[in-house]
């Protein structure tokens, strides 16, 4: 797949085409964690570091991708939307859901976009 453009036409560009519903787009970045944990810190009696561990965290875990558009006419995705995608490299692919797109455009910067990205299911 190619980035859309006047000169040249089309220019490869971004590392996957990802799919949502029915619609490609191509992926240029992503930043969204395997794991969520926490860390628990104890103190001594004088209130002075003794000891943490790192525990897994409760939280969800969510981050951002930022796509371009397959053409000039794609639509954006709609918050809610459930995809898979092996975003991580590990081989198997994970449930993501979109939760928030944000459109950023320049008179010099390619037909991008942003979405909030939730993990509802790892599979890695």
């Amino acid at each position: 797949m190619a980035l859309p453009s006047t000169t040249p036409t089309d220019f490869p560009i971004g590392l996957d085409v990802v799919t949502i519903g029915v619609v490609d787009y191509i992926q240029e970045s992503n930043d969204l964690a395997s794991q969520s944990t926490r860390n628990i810190v104890r103190t001594d009696e004088n209130g002075d570091y003794a000891e943490s561990q790192t525990r897994a965290s409760a939280e969800p875990i969510t981050g951002t991708m930022t796509l371009q558009r397959a053409t000039t006419t794609t639509v954006l995705p709609s918050a809610g939307v459930e995809f898979t995608l092996d975003y991580d490299r590990s081989g198997t692919a994970s449930t993501l859901r979109v939760t928030d797109v944000k459109v950023a455009r320049g008179k010099e910067a390619a037909d991008m976009f942003e979405i909030g990205v939730l993990l509802v299911t790892y599979q890695g």
